[in-house]
């Protein structure tokens, strides 16, 4: 059953189970309730937060954050070296004065990660990877709107993107805002965080709730404007803030997003008399750098693409 998480307001975010190992396994009795739960909170939330507490110890939690901020505290000149020509979304960025950014591109790709880890440690590091999750969510959605057969597509044309960042402490840096109100711009995103808090979720109109985990097996998965637009609608894009107010801390998180290649639309299967086509077909690279030529202005994907 679909449970949450609660917070000092009093409000609250869907968690989904994945702690049984059937629960990965399609066809299977858990795999159809937390398909159900997944589904559930895409549509009312566009994010859930899941748990899965035999794939991330303490130990391990804690490896990965000292890592991170050993490899955000390489000098600048050594962080420029990460980037992608053509494209400042990727590599080493910085979008406000409170954080700090480096992306892998195609993060499943042995050789790509093998590049990024050699910037900065020549004798190798380990890595941690939530793709799996990514992937068995995704095939969850499919399933439960009777897509199925396009979710190999839509594995084959996406490409992940791992990016990790630290947002520092306001007194530091005159600023308490990590980042602005926003949905992301691509598919879907898998966010991990260290201690300290500073994400916040847009449930409805101006209530916002701060996404504080109990556990470090916590991850939250959201869905961007472009599954928003895959579904018609049916899912929602979950909009999300960074607020360092009160942090005296560093907050450090990463993050797997799903980008995909070419063209989003929507599929015919959700459109139909009552449900008439909502939204024009998307770039996923014109659209990125349509918001990075806008400034980082405010728009929403209505306004984008809205038909």
């Amino acid at each position: 059953m679909l449970s949450c998480l609660s917070t000092p307001t009093m409000t609250k975010l869907p968690v989904v189970d994945f702690s049984k190992a059937d629960c990965w396994k399609p066809k299977t009795s858990s795999w159809l309730t937390v398909r159900k739960d997944v589904c559930l909170a895409l549509k009312k939330h566009g994010c859930f937060v899941t748990t899965m507490p035999d794939k991330v110890s303490l130990e391990l939690h804690n490896t990965i954050f000292e890592t991170l901020k050993d490899l955000l505290d390489f000098p600048v000149e050594v962080k420029a070296k990460n980037r992608y020509e053509g494209n400042v979304y990727f590599g080493h960025s910085s979008y406000t004065p409170v954080q700090e950014c480096l992306g892998i591109m195609n993060a499943p790709n042995t050789e790509a990660i093998q590049k990024f880890t050699h910037l900065f440690w020549p004798n190798g590091n380990e890595k941690f990877s939530v793709y799996e999750l990514d992937h068995v969510v995704t095939k969850m959605v499919f399933e439960n709107y009777g897509v199925q057969k396009y979710h190999d597509d839509h594995i084959q044309s996406t490409f992940p993107i791992f990016q990790f960042a630290q947002y520092k402490e306001p007194k530091k840096v005159g600023s308490d805002v990590g980042l602005e109100s926003h949905t992301d711009r691509n598919f879907n995103t898998i966010l991990y965080q260290n201690h300290v808090c500073g994400l916040e979720i847009n449930i409805k109109d101006d209530e916002w709730i701060m996404f504080d985990p109990p556990l470090p097996s916590w991850f939250l998965f959201v869905a961007g404007d472009l599954f928003k637009i895959w579904s018609n609608g049916r899912i929602k894009s979950c909009r999300h803030r960074v607020s360092m107010r009160g942090n005296d801390e560093v907050r450090y998180s990463f993050g797997l997003f799903s980008l995909k290649l070419g063209v989003t639309h929507t599929l015919e299967e959700f459109v139909d008399e009552d449900h008439p086509t909502r939204y024009r077909p998307v770039d996923q690279l014109e659209y990125i750098n349509s918001f990075n030529d806008n400034k980082g202005g405010l728009w929403n994907i209505e306004e984008y693409c809205g038909v």
